[in-house]
């Protein structure tokens, strides 16, 4: 299957670098969030399904989405589950090979953020969640992840649990080898790619890697 791409609202800087990692998912489903739809076109990208209360939406974004005949649901504000997280649950019904989620994070809302991050647990597809300038994803035990470092990336690796146990790292300037790291320390934060390639590794407990991008 295809990958997914779920659009929410938070505010976005188009910056060069996510429009090509972007531009470079194969022929993906897209979702948008009540006002993910208005960043899912400033991209280029038509979505499949438009899902939210719409308390956000802009009336323009309203008319284009109705001229292009995109499916939009809508949901009561009064409901369990952010408009974000229910978007994720429809991308998922069509067994994605990758989920990817933008517009989950920044804006003024640091609860939101916060919430965003911690629905990784909840995801078994690999999924990524980025930004203009970040990107995270959520590590399980014994699958290593491994990727091509931008030469100026800061890489970090935060427990989500309350021990990570196993961690071993390949290609970072302050390398880990089968050691632990504990949730609250600040160990994991701020490392370096000395290589070309990035591995990281752990065999027990949940483990957010992040990569920022300062250019």
């Amino acid at each position: 299957m295809p990958a997914a791409l779920v659009f929410a609202a938070a505010p976005l800087e188009p910056t060069a670098r996510l429009a090509a990692r972007l531009a470079g998912l194969d022929s993906p489903s897209v979702i948008a969030a009540d006002d993910g739809a208005t960043t899912a076109l400033a991209f280029g990208l038509t979505p499949d399904l438009v899902i939210g209360d719409l308390d956000s939406v802009a009336a323009s974004t309203l008319e284009q989405l109705r001229r292009r005949q995109v499916p939009v649901e809508t949901l009561p504000r009064d409901k369990n589950a952010t408009d974000g997280q229910l978007a994720i649950q429809r991308a998922l019904e069509s067994r994605p090979s990758e989920l990817f989620l933008v517009g989950f994070l920044g804006g003024p809302r640091l609860d939101q953020a916060l919430a965003n991050v911690l629905l990784l647990t909840t995801i078994e597809t690999p999924t990524v969640l980025l930004d203009a300038r970040n990107e995270c994803r959520l590590l399980r035990p014994r699958t290593p992840l491994t990727w091509t470092a931008d030469p100026e990336e800061v890489i970090s690796l935060i427990p989500l649990a309350t021990t990570v146990d196993g961690v071993s790292t390949a290609g970072l300037r302050w390398p880990l080898r089968d050691e632990p790291l504990y949730f609250g320390d600040t160990r994991g934060v701020s490392n370096e790619p000395v290589e070309a390639q990035v591995t990281v590794q752990t065999r027990a407990g949940l483990l957010l890697v992040t990569r920022h991008f300062p250019l």
